[in-house]
């Protein structure tokens, strides 16, 4: 009979989550693995695999939480602008707090790893798509709703507020100001007037 888990594996993949999302991959060690996760090398390779299998589960569900978080702000009942506007601001104020100046975990890994595992590859391009159709789609809902101007595309335009969200956190970790990264936003929001 096998032996009961001594650990949560959710807690420890979240750990491993930020661990990696702080240091990159290949800067992460498996000792650093096992102290913040409190679990021992045996018990993550027989829960996970190997490092890289970590890694790649660590980024699946940050993929999973980022587009669940914009899928709720895009979707609500208020004004799309507006939920627009809050899902950028939300980046300013993620990537130029000092415990969460980082980054986007998505972005760090295309600049790691980029198209040298085409897994990951694949993995970065299918949650970019996903992420430029959710604000394509709300893009939409504004056109009808009479928010934007009905000749605004809003593929292009999804893909470009994508864009700046990846952005915002890049400059964030780079060292721009708030009122730099404000500045963005806004000229972000210009594109959107009717």
């Amino acid at each position: 009979m096998a032996r009961p888990k001594e650990f949560d594996p959710d807690e420890a993949l979240a750990a491993a989550m930020e661990k990696f999302w702080e240091r990159g991959y290949e800067a992460t060690s498996l000792a650093d693995i096992t102290a913040c996760t409190g679990v021992q090398k045996a018990s993550l390779y027989a829960t996970y695999g190997d490092k890289r299998t970590l890694f790649v589960t660590a980024l699946a569900r940050y993929q999973d939480e980022g587009r669940d978080r914009l899928r709720a702000a895009l979707n609500g009942s208020g004004s799309v602008r507006a939920a627009i506007e809050a899902v950028l601001t939300s980046a300013v104020k993620d990537a130029s707090a000092k415990e969460r100046g980082r980054g986007c975990l998505c972005v760090n890994t295309a600049i790691e790893i980029g198209a040298r595992d085409p897994e990951i590859a694949a993995m970065l391009a299918s949650h970019s798509r996903e992420a430029e159709a959710l604000f394509e789609q709300a893009l939409d809902r504004g056109k009808v709703r009479g928010e934007f101007a009905a000749r605004l595309d809003s593929a292009t335009t999804g893909r470009f507020l994508l864009c700046t969200l990846y952005g915002l956190h890049v400059g964030g970790k780079g060292g721009m100001s708030v009122k730099k990264l404000k500045d963005v936003v806004g000229a972000a929001l210009a594109i959107l007037a009717p």
